[in-house]
């Protein structure tokens, strides 16, 4: 009885150790933040099964969420074709194979955030446009004339685009856009350096690459 008794202790005393090692590994486990070798698309189910599954929301969001957390530094960023003002079909690969980074940032005109950080990316983009530097404005209003004349105001210098669908846009799906300012600063290969960049931050970074 002794015996059983002290087995009994024995195996629940592992059983816990067992569990609470688990939960360590369990823990540990997060979203790489390294660089993927090759800068290619790594699926974040590959990493995280399921993350995002239990966000109780519509598909939309669920597909933000999910696309936001696994598009980091090092990953390859999704193409896209959008129209500029005049109608013109411009493409993501002509503008990277045409510069050495690129910023790629989402707005709206009723955006406060959005608007006042143009003067300072007008600023950065005359600053550094001679090493390379472009700036990609995607407009998300869903009214034309908020995109036509919000660009007319503010004197949009850069390649100005626009999706006009409001978060529900493919592009802003792709690009896990869940609020705005958002933005991407990319490489000329699409390779993702940084995100989410205030413009003083952008300053920094663009002073430390191109000085």
């Amino acid at each position: 009885m002794k015996r059983q008794l002290k087995l009994t202790r024995l195996t629940k005393f592992g059983l816990l150790a067992l569990c609470g090692w688990l939960c360590s590994c369990t823990s540990e486990i997060s979203v790489p933040t390294a660089p993927a070798p090759g800068c290619e698309h790594v699926p974040l189910d590959v990493i995280l099964p399921r993350i995002g599954s239990d966000i109780p929301e519509n598909p939309y969001r669920r597909a933000h969420y999910r696309n936001d957390q696994q598009l980091i530094p090092g990953q390859q960023v999704p193409e896209f074709t959008l129209a500029d003002l005049a109608g013109h079909k411009v493409s993501l690969a002509t503008v990277l194979d045409a510069n050495d980074t690129v910023l790629i940032d989402f707005w709206k005109l009723s955006c406060g955030p959005c608007i006042a950080s143009f003067p300072k990316l007008a600023e950065l983009r005359a600053q550094y446009q001679q090493q390379g530097f472009e700036i990609v404005t995607i407009s998300m209003d869903p009214i034309r004339d908020d995109w036509v004349n919000g660009s007319a105001e503010h004197e949009l210098p850069w390649v100005n685009l626009g999706e006009l669908e409001s978060f529900n846009g493919e592009v802003a799906v792709s690009y896990g856009v869940r609020f705005i300012p958002k933005n991407y600063l990319v490489d000329t290969n699409g390779c993702l350096l940084h995100k989410d960049l205030t413009a003083e931050l952008l300053a920094t970074v663009l002073a430390e690459r191109y000085n």
